[in-house]
């Protein structure tokens, strides 16, 4: 299963509005008679870390490892955070290298 940090579009340190917000505003991208299969994602994400509880218990408990597209996901996002930080990072995964990743072409 994948991340449903991920799924959502949150930081795991967000509070329990802004995972409804992320989880109503998925879910009118995602509707279920266009989407089943991204709207049942989206709702088992969000009923996984619905609350600060929940969310407390997935970082302690889950013991899944993570998916390969997940950890893609999570480079990616981490290469919008640097780059939009002042300071110029050398390390950093190319961003045309991840969406191509994502995207299944290497």
């Amino acid at each position: 299963m994948s991340d449903p940090f991920l799924t959502l579009g949150i930081d795991p340190d967000a509070d329990d509005a802004a995972v409804e917000a992320a989880y109503r505003s998925a879910i009118k991208r995602n509707p279920p008679d266009r989407e089943p299969a991204a709207f049942r994602a989206v709702r088992e994400a969000y009923e996984r870390v619905r609350t600060q509880r929940d969310r407390i218990a997935y970082r302690l408990f889950e013991t899944e490892p993570p998916q390969p597209l997940d950890l893609l996901r999570r480079a990616e996002a981490h290469g919008r955070a640097v780059a939009s930080d002042s300071e110029p990072v050398t390390n950093r995964p190319e961003p045309e290298l991840i969406k191509a990743l994502l995207r299944g072409e290497h």
